[in-house]
């Protein structure tokens, strides 16, 4: 059996190994079986390719399976602001900081005109990025955050309920590294930000975003008395696998 792959290259490979998956029966019952995969060798001879006897494939062997066909990890020093690093997630917490601002005046509002490009305080925040695409939730507290630490939404436009950021105008980093972080913070900080009315659920100030950084700017600490709950851990931040591409509804 011939079998044409394009890996952008003109390449002879052998099939050397094969895995195979046994699954349980289609009933639950007793004695119960989980499912199982064992490692075969392939041997070829005048007749074709035919299987070896099989092996029972451990956790471990299909770890280091999946670890050789992807990409590994650079050697690299971890910063203390590094929650989480693995081959296709970065999870990182910044601490509270002033920096500017820019939104986009899409709707000739006087208002937003006026605190473009101002300096605003900030909470503490976590980042993800996973592949290309960013979330974002903010910290009650200015520390390192341990795993059951309360997230809060992270009180600004173009975010959706689960953290994730409709990256819009920003430049995205093309490194996925850890040197790459900053370049990551600064993206989100110099895009627009899209005003939009009636949005308040992200924050507990009265009158909602536009209001609560009307009243921020030039201040020197973010109060997090504002800080709407997510409700959500850093453990189940980091652990969701919900990383698909799909609508989400805005935070309002």
């Amino acid at each position: 059996m011939n079998i044409y792959v394009d890996i952008g290259s003109s390449e002879d490979f052998k099939l050397t190994r094969a895995l195979l998956i046994y699954g349980k029966n289609n009933y639950d019952s007793i004695p119960y079986r989980h499912p199982f995969v064992t490692l075969h060798e392939v041997f070829h001879d005048d007749s074709g390719a035919r299987l070896g006897e099989g092996q029972l494939a451990t956790p471990r062997a299909l770890t280091e399976l999946v670890t050789q066909l992807g990409k590994p990890l650079p050697i690299e020093i971890l910063p203390e602001r590094v929650l989480v690093r693995v081959p296709e997630m970065i999870v990182w917490w910044t601490p509270a900081i002033s920096r500017p601002m820019f939104f986009s005046d899409r709707d000739s509002d006087e208002a937003v005109n006026e605190l473009n490009a101002k300096m605003f305080p900030h909470p503490a925040l976590v980042f993800k990025v996973y592949g290309t695409r960013l979330w974002v939730r903010a910290l009650s507290e200015n520390k390192r955050p341990a795993r059951n630490a309360a997230l809060f939404t992270a009180p600004y436009w173009n975010c959706y309920e689960d953290g994730n950021v409709c990256t819009g105008s920003m430049r995205i980093p093309r490194a996925k590294s850890i040197d790459a972080l900053d370049s990551w913070e600064q993206s989100f900080f110099q895009s627009e930000f899209t005003h939009a009315l009636g949005h308040q659920k992200s924050t507990r100030f009265p009158g909602g975003l536009l209001a609560m950084w009307n009243a921020l700017a030039g201040k020197k600490r973010f109060p997090v008395r504002y800080l709407a709950s997510a409700p959500q851990t850093l453990e189940s931040f980091v652990t969701t696998n919900d990383h698909k591409l799909g609508y989400r509804r805005p935070v309002e």
